[in-house]
C-alpha cells in the first residue's frame, strides 16, 4: 500500500540529494507556474500529501526548493527557540502563575489537612503537579514581497489583495516582513477594519541572511474563522496592514 507521507529519515535523505541538484539546475526567474507562499508553508509544515503534484513543481523549480528549504530552516530555529524558553524562563512564569491562583483561590479537599498535619510534626510538604505547558504551533506569515506601499496606504484598497493564511491556535508566528524593513521593536494587531484590535502583541525582529523576521506569540484560537487584518509597526510610524485569512 503506498503511503502519502515519508517518514523522517526519508525525508531528511531526499532532501540531501536533492538540494544540490534542485538549488542551481532549475532556475525559472520568473516564477512561471509556481504555488503561492501559503502552499510552500504547508508543504513546509508537513500538511500537504507527498502524492500532491505541487511536489513536482517544488524539486523542479530552484527558486520554490530555495523558499521551501529557507521555511524549514527557519521552522527548525524556532523549535530550538522554542524549546531553550521552555527550559528555562517557562519555569519561573509556571511558578508565579501557580502561586498566584492558589494563592487567591482555597482549595477544600482531603489533601489540605494531611499537609498541614505533615508540616505541623516538621516533614516536607507533599509534592505538587505543575499545570501541563501550553503548546504553541509553529506558523509563518511570509510578507517579504508585498509592496509596502501597496499594503500601508489607506486610500489604495486591498480588496484585491489575497489574504494569506494562517492557522487558529496559540502561535509561535514568524512574520518575515517586507524587503528593507528595520530590525527592533515591533507592535502587532489582529483587527477587523475600522474596528478596535483583537489581539495585540509585541516582538524583536532580527536580519537575518537579508531577511527581517519578527518573532510573535499571538493566540488566535478564540478568533472566528475569517478574513481580518495583521497590522505592524516599529514605535511612532505609521501603521502597515495586509490581509490574512483565519481557519
Amino acid at each position: 500500500m503506498m503511503r502519502d507521507k515519508l517518514s523522517k529519515r526519508e525525508d531528511r535523505a531526499l532532501l540531501r540529494a536533492l538540494r544540490a541538484v534542485t538549488l542551481t539546475q532549475f532556475p525559472n526567474p520568473d516564477r512561471k507556474d509556481c504555488p503561492e507562499t501559503a502552499v510552500l508553508q504547508s508543504i513546509a509544515m508537513k500538511r500537504i500529501s507527498m502524492l500532491d503534484p505541487v511536489h513536482e513543481h517544488v524539486v523542479n523549480c530552484s527558486p520554490c526548493f530555495t523558499e521551501l528549504t529557507e521555511m524549514r530552516r527557519t521552522l527548525q530555529q524556532r523549535t530550538v527557540l522554542l524549546w531553550v524558553l521552555g527550559t528555562t524562563g517557562t519555569a519561573i512564569a509556571i511558578s508565579a502563575v501557580w502561586i498566584t491562583y492558589f494563592g487567591s483561590h482555597p482549595v477544600d479537599s482531603p489533601i489540605r489537612p494531611k499537609t498541614a498535619q505533615t508540616e505541623q510534626h516538621g516533614g516536607a510538604p507533599a509534592p505538587t503537579t505543575p499545570p501541563p505547558l501550553p503548546k504553541y504551533e509553529i506558523a509563518l506569515l511570509d510578507l517579504r514581497y508585498y509592496s509596502a506601499t501597496r499594503a500601508v496606504e489607506p486610500s489604495v484598497s486591498s480588496s484585491n489583495v489575497k489574504p494569506i493564511e494562517i492557522p487558529r491556535g496559540l502561535l509561535a508566528l514568524t512574520v518575515q516582513l517586507p524587503v528593507g524593513s528595520d530590525a527592533g521593536s515591533y507592535e502587532v494587531e489582529i483587527r477587523k477594519s475600522n474596528l478596535p484590535p483583537i489581539r495585540t502583541v509585541k516582538g524583536q525582529a532580527t536580519i537575518e541572511s537579508g531577511i527581517t523576521k519578527l518573532l510573535v506569540n499571538v493566540d488566535t484560537g478564540s478568533i472566528q474563522t475569517g478574513e481580518y487584518e495583521f497590522a505592524w509597526r516599529q514605535a511612532d510610524f505609521n501603521w502597515r496592514h495586509h490581509p490574512i485569512l483565519i481557519r
